[in-house]
């Protein structure tokens, strides 16, 4: 029998952050090298890029980052060998040959760097920029190439480890039809290792598992992925999952969204099981009917001999969860695999975006978090997020923990002083108090009142602020609008009225709002969350300078659908760490609303612009799908959100001349997340022409009604 034994390790990395890179890297090896002897790993994987991050974009081209990413390998190596050192180590990095840069994965062992794999497919599509930055590597013979003087082999490699054989996919490779596996499948391949860099989307789990699922099937080999972990780099979110699939069963899949510094995970495999599967299959095969790549691999791709074969071990599948935050590992494995069920869409977002705000909390260095609190679905879906981050972070690493790692030891000491310090795991009751009192330090809101604001609203902001701990404030900024407005008649030599100048007067009460939210958020070092969603975002029903004002858009990649209906759930569902938040009734209760119009006129988003279920099947059509006006029309008729032909002609009319009219606006808003495929914004998925033809002639087309 010929176990092997796998440990995945999800790092959250930094770009650029050389030495805090290596640091936690290490810091996980030293995590494994405590176990003891017949436990610790023969292959440890770590993601993509891991040693510099994945998102360093335009930086890759600089020399510097080479030689800083080629010396940390080195001491990493050196590190590896001296803790672990009968165990292979894959790290990633970019690597710079003959003037070309590849994105490479690293396998080092007892010290040295044994092989060199660089990416074959490059991801391009969508958030994906790599064709920029890297080379494709599609050629089958094996290189050699020279990092600080020293020639390693460089291309696809085999390796055999311990009597195993693997080879290495990026990402992307393992995505593909024409994949680096295939030129190894003649040669006795038994593991095929995923480091990846892979964004969360919705339900983007479920597609890894049936990637590991499909590939293990098709190869007939262990498959294992592991993907980077936490707020990179500013806009994605990266989950942090492991997933293994042998032979076309799923052995582990982890949920991930740690809040942790790294995650390891550990694996037992019994090699011989798979062999004895695949051998049934090829024997079937003539020499030459597999698809196993060029017949000459093995004398221009030689094996790289890594370790001599391993003795028999006892046999134990399963996921071990690793100490994660340096505290002595336990081991604690099952006879059977650890799945981790599958989180609801709801789940999903509150997941990703409460880990995406932590992170980007405490990489940017900001004190907390600043919020204009509207009493609308939008910023109350702002104000329960970092709420629940700070739940999440106190449930998974004690209060302590989260605290130090948001940098707020003067808040730890608070809550140490009150003995509201939380270990990990509390949650309902226990873990309230130590939210609440950190979300009144970490939480500042404000609601600013003009003539046309209604006590509903003003309620509604009270109460949600009130809910989640929130230190709230109140201003009326009336004064305020009317002495921009006296200035601006002065000016025009005319009074201003909403018969003539509706969207001005509109205006120029968001904008006042800016300027004091900006003030107190710079005094106290905060970062201004700004409350747009993506449906907002598509037409423009938002004031540049007013209600975008802010360093941060953490849900302008939702729709405002999707914002209704995670409020209801969050009001009688909720997480499982504090549960439902029934003060959020205030909220959804109501129509959503500007409230920029006096009272009387009644003002509603939806009468200003059109249903927003609406909307979004319409934005959906022409933005994802691309489709024309024509096609959307025909595709929505008779359909349960459509009107009478007249009304949704009317309303495609309006979308696609909003849409043209309001890219500038996309182009200016704040840093977003990036939550599913269906982005807007022009930095992270959907490019389009701030000057363009207004889609005149494609409007035309519309058939007479």
């Amino acid at each position: 029998m010929l176990n092997l034994r796998l440990a995945t390790v999800a790092v959250n990395q930094t770009p650029l952050d050389h030495g805090g890179n290596l640091r936690r890297m290490t810091a996980a090896l030293e995590d494994l090298s405590r176990l003891s002897e017949g436990e610790r790993p023969d292959i440890v994987l770590f993601p993509e890029l891991s040693l510099t991050g994945y998102g360093c974009e335009d930086a890759f081209h600089s020399e510097d980052l080479q030689r800083r990413a080629a010396a940390n390998l080195r001491l990493l190596a050196r590190n590896a060998g001296d803790l672990l050192p009968g165990a292979a180590v894959i790290a990633g990095l970019p690597v710079r040959r003959d003037d070309r840069i590849h994105n490479c994965a690293a396998t080092l062992l007892s010290g040295k760097i044994r092989g060199l794999t660089p990416k074959r497919n490059l991801a391009g599509d969508g958030v994906h920029y790599e064709p920029r930055w890297f080379a494709e590597f599609r050629e089958t013979r094996q290189y050699a190439c020279t990092l600080d003087g020293e020639s390693i082999p460089f291309g696809n490699l085999l390796f055999e480890h311990r009597g195993v054989r693997f080879c290495i996919e990026i990402c992307e490779d393992s995505w593909v039809a024409r994949r680096p596996a295939f030129l190894h499948l003649k040669r006795g391949l038994d593991l095929v290792l995923n480091p990846s860099a892979s964004h969360f989307a919705f339900e983007k789990r479920a597609l890894r598992e049936r990637i590991a699922l499909e590939s293990s099937r098709s190869l007939g080999v262990v498959f294992a992925l592991v993907n980077l972990m936490g707020n990179e780099a500013g806009r994605m979110i990266y989950d942090g999952s492991s997933v293994v699939g042998a032979a076309g069963e799923l052995l582990a899949s982890d949920a991930g969204f740690s809040f942790a510094d790294r995650r390891t995970q550990r694996l037992t495999v019994d090699i011989e099981k798979y062999r004895t599967l695949r051998s049934r299959v090829y024997s079937y095969l003539r020499q030459g009917d597999s698809e196993g790549g060029d017949r000459d691999a093995e004398r221009d791709n030689p094996l790289v001999q890594l370790a001599a074969p391993a003795e028999a071990r006892e046999r134990r599948i399963g996921f071990s969860d690793l100490a994660r935050a340096g505290a002595a590992p336990e081991f604690k494995q099952s006879t059977r695999a650890m799945i981790a069920p599958h989180a609801s869409r709801n789940e999903e977002f509150l997941r990703a975006v409460t880990l995406g705000l932590f992170d980007y909390l405490r990489k940017s260095q900001s004190r907390g978090f600043m919020l204009s609190l509207s009493g609308g679905a939008d910023s109350a879906t702002c104000a329960v997020l970092v709420q629940r981050m700070l739940a999440a972070a106190f449930y998974e690493l004690g209060a302590r923990a989260a605290l130090e790692r948001l940098g707020r030891a003067d808040l730890c000491a608070r809550l140490e002083a009150a003995g509201a310090l939380t270990a990990p795991g509390a949650n309902g009751a226990a873990l309230l108090p130590a939210v609440r009192m950190a979300a009144e330090s970490v939480l500042a809101t404000i609601y600013q009142a003009t003539e046309n604001s209604s006590p509903t609203t003003r309620e509604a902001a009270a109460a949600v602020a009130t809910a989640v701990g929130a230190r709230h404030s109140e201003a009326q900024i009336q004064s305020v609008v009317d002495a921009y407005t006296g200035l601006a008649e002065q000016a025009l030599g005319r009074r201003l009225d909403w018969a003539r100048d509706d969207l001005a007067l509109q205006n120029i009460q968001a904008r006042t709002r800016a300027p004091l939210v900006w003030l107190l958020a710079n005094l106290e070092g905060r970062l201004l969350l700004t409350t747009s969603n993506r449906s907002e975002a598509a037409v423009g029903y938002c004031t540049m300078d007013g209600d975008t004002a802010g360093g941060l858009a953490p849900i302008s990649g939702i729709d405002k659908a999707f914002v209704q209906t995670w409020l209801a759930w969050m009001t009688t569902s909720g997480d499982p760490w504090l549960g439902p938040i029934p003060e959020l009734n205030l909220i959804t209760a109501q129509a959503p609303t500007a409230e920029l119009r006096p009272q009387d006129r009644g003002q509603t988003d939806e009468a200003d612009l059109m249903p927003y279920r609406l909307l979004d099947r319409i934005e959906k059509l022409a933005i994802r799908d691309r489709k024309p006006p024509r096609d959307i029309f025909l595709a929505l008729r008779g359909s349960a959100e459509a009107p009478d032909d007249a009304s949704l002609q009317q309303y495609i009319r309006r979308f696609f001349k909003l849409w043209a009219q309001n890219q500038w606006k996309r182009e200016r808003y704040a840093p977003a997340f990036h939550l599913d495929d269906l982005n807007l914004d022009p930095r992270t998925w959907y490019r389009f022409p701030i000057l363009n033809g207004g889609y005149v002639e494609e409007l035309n087309d519309l058939p007479n009604v």
